[in-house]
């Protein structure tokens, strides 16, 4: 994760452009509501939260949580910058979240009914524990979203595109989500200026 805090000065540069199409499908294909509390999962620096809150307003939400410091970092700049009263963030593995410690850190009692991973799972080491973990915190009836790259071929331009995001988009990240939640539905992308895959994943906790 050290890779995040040394691309963090560069990383919406790099990547707002080129993924904000599929962060919008994503974050439509959740259906937020005003007044739900959202996880965003590796949020790095925040590029889906504009987009969250649009939806959820100011009386719901945000929980932001990344294991880069520089980069929460960016992403608290942006909420000082927009003045975000709902936002917090917390520098965690992902793969130790609980209710309890959210709770504490939000100041609520919080119910998470939206949980979004913005091209985290092809980055966390232990990714299958981490949606484990993650998945059980969804209340009843929640929703949970996945928007990653996939490309099994091993190609140099997938070399490069591991390098460059120390990812492993190989990963089958959507299986576990289909596996045991309801109302699963997976579209795939292609990715502008490249040959991978963007999947995107949805499905309900029972």
């Amino acid at each position: 994760m050290k890779w995040y805090d040394i691309m963090a000065p560069i990383y919406d540069k790099a990547i707002r452009s080129l993924y904000l199409p599929y962060r919008q499908k994503l974050i439509q294909s959740i259906q937020l509501q005003p007044g739900q509390t959202v996880l965003d999962l590796g949020c790095g620096s925040g590029l889906n939260f504009e987009l969250i809150i649009d939806a959820i307003g100011p009386q719901g939400t945000l929980i932001g949580v990344d294991f880069s410091a520089k980069m929460l970092m960016r992403a608290q700049q942006t909420i000082d910058k927009d003045c975000w009263k709902n936002v917090f963030l917390l520098q965690q593995d992902a793969t130790k979240l609980n209710i309890k410690e959210l709770n504490i850190h939000s100041g609520n009692n919080i119910r998470i009914d939206r949980i979004v991973c913005t091209l985290g799972l092809s980055v966390f080491p232990d990714w299958q524990l981490v949606f484990e973990k993650s998945f059980n915190l969804l209340e009843p009836n929640g929703k949970f979203g996945i928007m990653d790259l996939y490309n099994n071929k091993r190609t140099f331009q997938t070399r490069m595109v591991n390098f460059l995001a120390d990812s492993d988009i190989s990963r089958k990240v959507c299986e576990p989500l289909q596996k045991i939640s309801a109302n699963y539905i997976e579209e795939r992308l292609p990715l502008l200026h490249g040959k991978e895959e963007v999947i995107i994943a949805t499905g309900n906790k029972l």
